[in-house]
C-alpha cells in the first residue's frame, strides 16, 4: 500500500509521554477549536444505550470518552502511561487501562462500540489493529473513528499543508517539543486513502464501512458495523 509506515509503539509511547502536559491546548490551537466539533461528530456516529460497553482506544487524556461518560460504560485505553495519568485526573465516569491496540486486553465480543480520535496515523499495522478491534466488538456493534486526512481538493490541500507543516512545528517549538510536533505534521502520510481503510475494516470483519469527510475533508470520519 502506498503510504509511509508509522513508527514503533515504543517511539509513539515516548513521544506522547513527553507532550502530555500541553497536548489538549496545542490540539485546540492547531485545529482552531474544531477538534471538539470533530469529536462530537464521532460520538453522534456511535449509537449507544445505557449500559453499553464502549472502547475508546488511544484515548489520550480522555476527551472523547468524557463526552460519552454517563450515557455508556466507557473504557479508555492508551499506550502512554502519562496520558492515562492525566486522563484519570481530568475525567470521571470512565475506566482507564493501559494497553496496545495490536493486542487488546479484552475478551472477544465484549464491546457494543469502539471509537477513537486522532489515533490511526500513529498505528504501524492497520490490518492487525482492525482485526483486534473486530475481535472485541460484538456482532452488530458500531465503530466510529476520526482522524486528520487533509482536503482532497487541490486548492484546499495546498493551504492546509502549508498551515499544518508550519504551525505544528512552531507550536512545538514554543512548548519545547518541536520534534514531536514536527512528527505530527508529517504523520498524515502514514494513513492510506480513506477508501483503502474501509477495505481494511471490511476485510477484518466489519461491514458497511464508510468514510465521510468533515470540514472540507480536513478530517475523515470512518464508520462501520461488526458483521
Amino acid at each position: 500500500m502506498n503510504f509511509r509506515q508509522a513508527p514503533s509503539e515504543r517511539r509513539v509511547e515516548r513521544m506522547f509521554d513527553d507532550i502530555v502536559d500541553r497536548y489538549d491546548i496545542v490540539n485546540d490551537l492547531l485545529s482552531l477549536g474544531l477538534d471538539r466539533w470533530w469529536r462530537r461528530a464521532t460520538l453522534k456516529a456511535m449509537p449507544s444505550r445505557p449500559g453499553d460497553r464502549v472502547l475508546d482506544f488511544g484515548c489520550g487524556t480522555g476527551a472523547l470518552g468524557n463526552e460519552l461518560a454517563g450515557r455508556a460504560n466507557v473504557i479508555g485505553m492508551d499506550l502512554s502511561q502519562e496520558m492515562l495519568v492525566a486522563a484519570r485526573r481530568r475525567v470521571r465516569g470512565v475506566r482507564f487501562v493501559r494497553g496496545s491496540v495490536f493486542a487488546l486486553p479484552f475478551a472477544d465480543g465484549v464491546f457494543r462500540g469502539v471509537m477513537s480520535a486522532f489515533v490511526l496515523r500513529n498505528l504501524y499495522d492497520l490490518e492487525q489493529a482492525a482485526e483486534e478491534l473486530a475481535r472485541v466488538t460484538a456482532p452488530g456493534g458500531a465503530l466510529a473513528i476520526v482522524d486528520i486526512t487533509g482536503p482532497r481538493s487541490a486548492w484546499l490541500r495546498k493551504p492546509f499543508d502549508a498551515y499544518f507543516s508550519t504551525v505544528a512545528p512552531l507550536l512545538g517549538k514554543v512548548t519545547g517539543q518541536e520534534e514531536a510536533y514536527r512528527y505530527l505534521s508529517k504523520s498524515l502520510a502514514q494513513l492510506p486513502e480513506p477508501r483503502v481503510l474501509c477495505d481494511i475494516l471490511e476485510a477484518a470483519g466489519f461491514r458497511m464501512a464508510r468514510a465521510r469527510g468533515l470540514s472540507g475533508g480536513m478530517v475523515t470520519l470512518w464508520t462501520a458495523i461488526r458483521a
